[in-house]
């Protein structure tokens, strides 16, 4: 969105000034009078845009955080008073990462997780309803493996499992992650595929190729990039003008709720 200089704003301020008193005609010609009511009227224009981005952004916003104060809190330490110094450019975001909700939200929670990690357990429902009650595709949840080596093998195991059950339906990708959030899913191969419905050829092959775990390694090579040490990690990112700001834990809903506004009255 442009924005006005400060020539321009002294101009604005300077006219109307002299609007109040009645002697504009008297110090602008005729052209000077027309160029100053083009700025003038896109000064206007940009300061509705604004208003009117913002106000859905809040409408948005006070939806969630409604939301977040009828949600008990998960029972983790709080976040921490700094953010986590985590090297943030090594965030990597393309049409291949899984994401849940609008493609083209301005906000993106990207979560490192563990399948075996409890607290990721725990927290899984917290953006999803986030993108579930967000208007508008305010924010989507986009999801890394991020397998810590104490939860080996078989974090790396439930991930591959995830990945090639999704192979078949994408939707899968995000049914195991919503069950698995909710208890109600143990990764077993047999009742992954009547639970699914899967070709088991398929799915048994896809468990034993490259492709999965060449996915697989791809997350855990920026996770270590990134500097995650525990799980969950969340990056938020605000697609619109590129900041990022990171939490740490299964946090109440609100912590991203507070951030989220922060970084939308930051950016106007």
């Amino acid at each position: 969105m442009n924005k006005l200089s400060t020539y321009q704003k002294s101009v604005i301020a300077l006219l109307t000034t002299m609007v109040g008193v009645g002697i504009t005609s008297t110090y602008l010609t005729t052209s000077e009078l027309k160029q100053t009511n083009v700025l003038l009227a896109s000064s206007i224009t940009i300061q509705n845009a604004t208003k009117t981005e913002s106000a859905g952004v809040n409408q948005s916003l006070s939806k969630i955080l409604s939301l977040s104060e009828n949600t008990e809190p998960v029972q983790q330490p709080e976040a921490q008073p700094e953010e986590p110094d985590l090297n943030l450019s090594q965030v990597q975001l393309d049409s291949n990462t899984l994401t849940y909700g609008n493609e083209n939200a301005r906000f993106s929670l990207v979560t490192y997780m563990d399948f075996q990690c409890p607290y990721c357990q725990r927290f899984a429902s917290t953006p999803k309803t986030l993108v579930d009650k967000a208007n508008g595709g305010l924010v989507n949840w986009k999801w890394k493996n991020s397998p810590l080596p104490f939860h080996e093998p078989n974090a790396t195991d439930y991930a591959v499992k995830m990945l090639c059950a999704g192979a078949q339906n994408t939707d899968n990708h995000w049914k195991i992650i919503s069950m698995w959030g909710n208890h109600e899913f143990d990764f077993a191969t047999a009742d992954m595929i009547g639970m699914f419905g899967l070709d088991p050829v398929a799915y048994n092959t896809c468990l034993k190729t490259d492709s999965v775990k060449l996915t697989l390694d791809k997350d855990k090579a920026e996770s270590r990039a990134l500097g995650v040490s525990g799980t969950p990690t969340t990056v938020i990112v605000d697609n619109k003008t590129g900041e990022k700001r990171v939490i740490e834990g299964a946090v109440p809903m609100d912590m991203f709720v507070n951030t989220i506004e922060a970084m939308m009255k930051k950016s106007q």
